[in-house]
């Protein structure tokens, strides 16, 4: 069952809050991403690196690390803002993640490609200064996105900072908070890289928005052989943005975080005009029809059934997936 799009409970926790803040002076929370390549963090400065994190804790180094060690999904987004980490682990082989379609990951080592595995002596071998994973809405300092338990990340901790970014909220504050740190780690706010993203971005939000008239009314789920979970758009960034700018997402019901599950049975609860699966170690639409339930969906009996890709929280990733849905809701029909 999942937790959060990305994978399943059975293999997760939901974890925490806070927006990772700047801590030092100067730091710019604008422009966007582009045209130039990544290059590694850094080179390191003279004098104490500072930083707050999205679950409130305080990290002091001597310099600007410059060895990181990144999960996927921030990775992904560093590397849009132009910086380059050494290692990233992620819950699958990331050459299986759409998230880094187009994203040059070549010379990067992957030290991990299970939820809750590292390869903790690569990362050792490699010096890493600091790890950066995620923060969901029940985190704290001691339970960590990607993490099994708190023994694994004291073990982890052994060797650098691990810091979190924040995942909640509307999508427009965790690309802020990411770019926040991407600076603090040696990029170049005033960029062509970020500017040109960011213009981007803004330009794909209106063609979102503006498809969005279409009226046609949205679900965003996950599937697996227990049932379905429908997503709620507002606990989860990427969704509560796209809702802010005009789409319209079926409410989905039920007091938990994130999820509604339903059982196949009931795969009919929530109709829609159009379909939003996830690609993240969910049924892929083949299956989801062999389902009588789901199959007696509008959506599904219209063929349209999207790919909710969960791509990054970065100018270019979100772009790029804005632009395809916004050409969903632009040529399907109402259904429902």
């Amino acid at each position: 069952m999942p937790t959060h799009p990305i994978g399943t409970l059975s293999r997760r926790r939901l974890l925490g809050t806070g927006l990772a803040t700047a801590a030092a002076a100067g730091l710019l929370a604008a422009c966007g991403g582009g045209p130039t390549p990544a290059t590694p963090a850094g080179p390191a400065t003279e004098g104490p690196w500072r930083w707050t994190d999205g679950v409130g804790q305080q990290i002091e180094l001597p310099s600007r690390p410059t060895r990181i060690a990144a999960y996927g999904d921030a990775a992904v987004a560093l590397i849009n803002f132009g910086i380059r980490p050494t290692q990233i682990f992620h819950f699958v082989d990331p050459a299986q993640d759409p998230s880094f379609e187009g994203v040059d990951i070549g010379g990067i080592e992957i030290v991990g490609t299970t939820y809750g595995q590292l390869n903790i002596e690569a990362m050792a071998a490699a010096g890493i200064e600091l790890v950066i994973t995620l923060a969901y809405a029940q985190n704290d300092p001691d339970n960590l996105y990607y993490f099994n338990d708190t023994a694994q990340l004291d073990q982890v901790r052994q060797l650098a900072p691990v810091i979190a970014i924040k995942q909640t909220g509307s999508a427009p504050e965790v690309i802020t908070a990411t770019e926040q740190l991407a600076v603090a780690l040696g990029a170049d706010p005033d960029s062509e890289l970020i500017t040109t993203a960011r213009a981007d971005f803004d330009a794909a939000g209106r063609e979102l928005t503006e498809a969005a008239k279409s009226g046609l009314s949205v679900t965003t789920l996950y599937a697996e052989d227990s049932g379905l979970y429908f997503a709620k758009a507002p606990d989860e960034p990427s969704l509560a943005y796209y809702a802010d700018l005009g789409v319209n997402f079926v409410e989905i019901g039920g007091d938990q975080y994130y999820w509604h599950q339903v059982s196949w049975e009931n795969a009919d609860t929530y109709p829609s005009d159009v379909v939003l699966y996830s690609m993240r170690d969910s049924y892929p639409p083949e299956k989801l029809m062999q389902q009588p339930a789901f199959a007696r969906l509008p959506a599904a009996a219209a063929g349209q059934l999207h790919p909710w890709k969960l791509v990054a929280m970065d100018y270019a990733s979100q772009a790029r997936y804005m632009r395809e849905f916004a050409g969903w809701l632009s040529s399907d029909r109402s259904v429902t």
